[in-house]
């Protein structure tokens, strides 16, 4: 056994081409930001750190939910401005994009469903279940300005994660 281990996941990097506007859609699911970066300027290593453009800069902020722990999972929401990031995935047929999604274990979906969408948040399907069969109480997936997806799901008590074993398998 090695004498290290990881601790958590401390914080991801969700690309934006516009950091405010990010801002206030994380927001509408609880987000606070923690950290404003949006005027610092970093130092010449993280471009190479991040296998960038030696410079690299961004405008960030970190978000995280407030009734986390001390190990909060962190959202750092960067608008690169060197080099400058647009969405590869925007133009593409719905066929060929590959989501990016961060999905919010979540309490009472059925009711966030309802009040997100009330404000004009655009789910990109109506909400899904309950499933028993998988045990999902229910799930709803909403687009956020860079194409992100933020995932709501609730399971059933007792129940981390869906119950995949009576799926069908590829190949079967």
């Amino acid at each position: 056994m090695a004498g290290w281990h990881a601790r958590s996941i401390f914080h991801f990097i969700l690309p934006c081409t516009n950091v405010e506007r990010s801002m206030a859609f994380y927001a509408h699911f609880g987000f606070e930001v923690i950290k404003d970066n949006r005027d610092v300027k970093w130092p010449e290593y993280v471009g190479d750190n991040f296998n960038m453009v030696p410079g690299a800069q961004g405008r960030a902020v970190q978000l995280v939910l407030p009734q986390d722990d001390e190990l909060q999972t962190r959202i750092d929401l960067i608008e690169w401005v060197r080099p400058k990031w647009g969405n590869e995935e925007a133009d593409k047929p719905l066929e060929e994009r590959l989501p990016r999604v961060v999905a919010l274990l979540t309490h009472n979906v059925h009711e966030a469903a309802k009040e997100l969408t009330a404000k004009g948040l655009n789910a990109t399907n109506p909400i899904r279940g309950p499933d028993p069969s998988i045990g999902v109480e229910g799930v709803i997936c909403f687009e956020g300005p860079d194409g992100h997806i933020v995932e709501l799901i609730e399971y059933f008590p007792g129940q981390l994660g869906s119950n995949t074993e009576s799926l069908p398998r590829r190949g079967s």
